[in-house]
């Protein structure tokens, strides 16, 4: 069995590359004027990563809705910007009845190994009160005290 999510976000391509693909608005996720844009974004989402130039996992989507998608099929074209080791940036139209509906950008990346941090610990000192205070003449003078301690790196 099919989930509703899942119909809602299919989509068929219209060419060979899968650069155009057909998707359609699915009443469960319909709100007064059309679709909600988080399933359109979950759709976009959804043909981008089975396209078969997809590098990686999706980073970040800008959708720029430009007019209300209407009930029905829609056109989705992928065109992918530009690739590099880690990263692929897309941009994509989606129309409808011959006109532009939404405009966007998706940001798609691998995410590979890299440095790491261990959080230092600090390090021993002697408890302030056994070590003795010091006169330092300041203009901050009579609101502190100031202790010297040493320690030796080990």
């Amino acid at each position: 069995m099919t989930h509703v999510f899942d119909e809602a976000t299919a989509v068929t391509a219209l060419d060979t590359d899968a650069h155009t693909v057909r998707a359609t608005t699915h009443p469960a996720y319909n709100n007064m004027v059309g679709p909600f844009g988080g399933i359109t974004a979950a759709t976009i989402v959804s043909a981008l990563q089975k396209h078969p130039d997809a590098l990686g996992d999706p980073l970040a989507l800008t959708v720029n809705y430009v007019a209300p998608i209407a009930e029905g099929h829609w056109d989705l074209t992928l065109v992918p910007v530009r690739t590099n080791r880690t990263n692929q940036h897309w941009t994509f139209t989606i129309d409808q009845q011959d006109r532009t509906v939404a405009t966007g950008t998706a940001v798609f990346g691998i995410r590979r190994d890299t440095w790491t941090d261990t959080e230092p610990a600090a390090p021993q000192a002697p408890d302030s009160d056994s070590v003795e205070a010091v006169d330092f003449p300041t203009s901050s003078h009579g609101r502190g005290t100031m202790r010297s301690a040493s320690s030796s790196a080990g």
